[in-house]
């Protein structure tokens, strides 16, 4: 797939296997993000590269809306399973993670069908949701470890149009709105609004 969109991927790519490459090796069993040490919230984002392979290499049957994969308790334990995956040194994994990655969407094609718990869907379609993982916790390992690194512009304009969609869909018409206001400058965001 050669496309504006594979090539935000491989942006959001990068820039993780970045910010991944500046953790300290002390930082590692560190606070990340909530309940996430720094291993754990890494491990998690590196499932944005190997779950691309996975899925599309070895699709999976849909899960139910209300299975308990989709629980708070199932994503932290695959980030910890993920996190343990990355052995003595997470950076090499996630960037030989990240280049088979780039590799595998760069040859394939856009409407190739991927199987995930979520249902199928084309790799066009999932892309997005990769981007933005990719971005938005590239950007928390960031802030965990005081560094100034910011994504690329593609990564982020991809990412910002994701989250978008998801705030005018899963969030309703009210978390829409309250997206819209705050991002033109009308209202701030209340308190903890989350569309993510």
């Amino acid at each position: 797939m050669n496309d504006a969109l594979a090539g935000a991927f491989a942006d959001a790519s990068r820039f993780l296997v970045e910010v991944v490459a500046l953790v300290p090796a002390t930082a590692w069993d560190e606070p990340g993000l909530d309940r996430w040490t720094m291993r754990d919230l890494v491990g998690h984002a590196n499932r944005s590269h190997t779950l691309v392979e996975e899925y599309l290499l070895r699709p999976q049957p849909p899960e139910p809306p209300d299975s308990p994969y989709f629980s708070a308790d199932a994503i932290a334990a695959r980030g910890r399973e993920a996190a343990a995956a990355l052995g003595d040194d997470p950076a090499a994994v996630v960037r030989a993670a990240s280049d088979a990655a780039i590799a595998l969407v760069g040859r394939t094609g856009p409407e190739a069908v991927i199987g995930s718990p979520m249902g199928s869907m084309s790799l066009h379609a999932y892309l997005p949701s990769r981007i933005a993982e990719l971005t938005i916790h590239g950007l928390d390992i960031a802030r965990a470890a005081h560094s100034g690194l910011v994504p690329p512009p593609a990564a982020l304009r991809e990412s910002l149009a994701f989250t978008a969609v998801i705030a005018a869909q899963r969030g309703g018409p009210e978390a829409g709105v309250t997206a819209l206001l705050a991002l033109s400058g009308r209202e701030a965001l209340p308190p903890g609004f989350s569309v993510y």
